[in-house]
């Protein structure tokens, strides 16, 4: 049974940008014993020792070329991590070329990353893609959580970012339908804010909306992570799991 939980020996791709969510992954997943590759679109700071391949999402072109030299470099990828958590432009008025620019860079990355790695899993009939989403794409911002803190509200409030992380969960469900016929699974992991990245009085709002009445922290994200790389999740796939206390429950 332990085996089944295992993601020993497990060769795991990482895509993403700086942020708390890919690190403690990253390096969870290196302690749980995965050999644990990091990409993305420039170099990640605080990750040294893991090799690092830049992966340019422009257009298809350019991200054929970076899977072909990560193929040709590390082989077969058993599981495939989209770890994009970066908030765009805040606010809800934004130019047409913002919104196009942002939705190339994030939603298209996305796309073409589970196209072409999906494809090569599929050569091996066997797979695990997890994409990481914001709690906010199944319920959206509640203003209740910002009362009495207007800048952060304007600061954290993205509607570019709640469009985009919900385009996440679509486009999953779509994968997972088509990739599902040869073994591969595509499932969601929709995150709440972790413990101490907020202000106190959010966090007191956020656990009062709550069922478990804490914030979450690094290892609630991590031990979903493993359970869905894992073999103990080879029949699941499609699926949005959300990690957020039952926030979202409610």
């Amino acid at each position: 049974m332990d085996k089944m939980f295992s993601v020993k020996g497990k060769k795991i791709l990482i895509c993403g940008n700086d942020s708390v969510y890919l690190h403690s992954i990253a390096k969870g997943l290196d302690q749980a014993m995965a050999l644990v590759y990091v990409c993305g679109p420039h170099y990640i700071s605080g990750l040294n020792g893991f090799e690092f391949f830049e992966l340019q999402c422009g257009n298809e072109e350019e991200m054929l070329s970076s899977l072909n030299l990560i193929k040709n470099r590390i082989g077969d990828i058993d599981c495939f991590i989209w770890a994009d958590m970066q908030k765009p432009q805040p606010g809800w008025d934004h130019e047409f070329n913002v919104i196009d620019k942002e939705l190339k860079k994030h939603m298209l990355g996305l796309v073409l990353s589970v196209k072409h790695i999906g494809s090569m899993m599929t050569d091996k009939k066997k797979g695990s893609i997890v994409i990481l989403a914001d709690y906010a794409s199944l319920v959206g911002f509640d203003v209740n959580n910002y009362e009495d803190n207007e800048e952060l509200f304007d600061k954290d409030f993205s509607l570019e970012y709640g469009y985009i992380q919900g385009g996440y969960i679509a486009y999953a469900k779509q994968a997972a339908g088509y990739l599902g016929q040869f073994n591969v699974r595509c499932n969601v992991l929709a995150c709440a804010p972790l413990k101490g990245t907020y202000p106190s009085e959010f966090e007191e709002r956020f656990m009062q909306h709550s069922h478990i009445k804490r914030m979450a922290v690094k290892e609630d994200v991590l031990s979903a992570v493993i359970y869905l790389c894992s073999d103990a999740s080879e029949y699941v796939t499609g699926i949005v799991m959300p990690v957020d206390g039952g926030y979202t429950a409610k």
